[in-house]
């Protein structure tokens, strides 16, 4: 099966067994231990934070249309509709869209891995926090980062997440390995996840200058990164500020 086929198969998995633990992976709460409005509460806290950074940076210079990559079941997506007309969640798997859709009808959702739908220059604020670290390489992350800066409006903002730096015991993934043995001889994933606690989740890392290479060269600018290595061991995550000049 092709990578990026592989990859949609694991995300709508992942929406069957555990949808909030996957998209907001916090210990204690794995295996369906997520209380739905605690959960939610954790993305109004986010946008918020968000937000007040923005107004620091006088970003985003019109609030019209917000997009949230890698949306899952909308956490990110209702929060940022108090802030915008418009908000538009994407992600790749169906099974976490409908129950977003469940969750916030009022939001608009797609379907897609990129956001090719998304005509150029549509968005004031592009918003992606622990998704580009899923992807299943490190080209598709590039691919994501340049096409988000197309769709960026001038003067609008982009801040996204991925980890800076990996050590290489944590780049071996052997339970994600395992899942994907496991599943590839005919083991439900059910099982896979719920008794044997197996996961399909990859990570993955790009150098703080690769990505900010990437940024120039599709002719965005990095405003500012802030780097979290305490709160993230053992990996070093970089939080990326860009926009597009007006």
């Amino acid at each position: 099966m092709p990578a990026d086929s592989l990859h949609a198969r694991d995300w709508e998995e992942m929406a069957a067994n555990d949808p909030l633990w996957a998209i907001l992976s916090v210990s204690d709460k794995r295996f369906g231990k997520w209380d739905i409005t605690e959960f939610l509460q954790t993305g109004q806290q986010e946008i918020a934070q968000l937000m007040e950074l923005a107004a620091g940076l006088s970003l985003p210079q019109q609030r019209r249309r917000a997009i949230d990559f890698g949306c899952g079941v909308g956490r990110l997506t209702r929060a940022l509709q108090q802030h915008f007309p418009q908000a538009v969640g994407v992600d790749i798997s169906a099974g976490m869209l409908q129950k977003a859709r469940e969750l916030t009808p009022a939001c608009e959702f797609r379907e897609a891995n990129d956001l090719s739908s998304f005509p150029a220059q549509f968005a004031d604020l592009i918003y992606s926090n622990l998704v580009l670290q899923h992807q299943p390489d490190k080209e598709n992350v590039k691919r994501i980062i340049r096409d988000m800066l197309r769709v960026l409006a001038p003067g609008g903002l982009l801040v996204f997440q991925l980890p800076i730096v990996m050590p290489w015991r944590n780049r071996i993934q052997l339970r994600r390995r395992a899942y994907r043995l496991l599943r590839a001889v005919g083991l439900s994933h059910r099982f896979a996840y719920e008794r044997l606690k197996l996961t399909p989740i990859r990570m993955l890392a790009l150098p703080r200058e690769v990505v900010e290479n990437i940024v120039r060269e599709a002719h965005g600018r990095v405003i500012s990164v802030v780097e979290e290595k305490e709160q993230t061991k053992p990996y070093s995550n970089g939080i990326y500020y860009c926009t597009v000049n007006a």
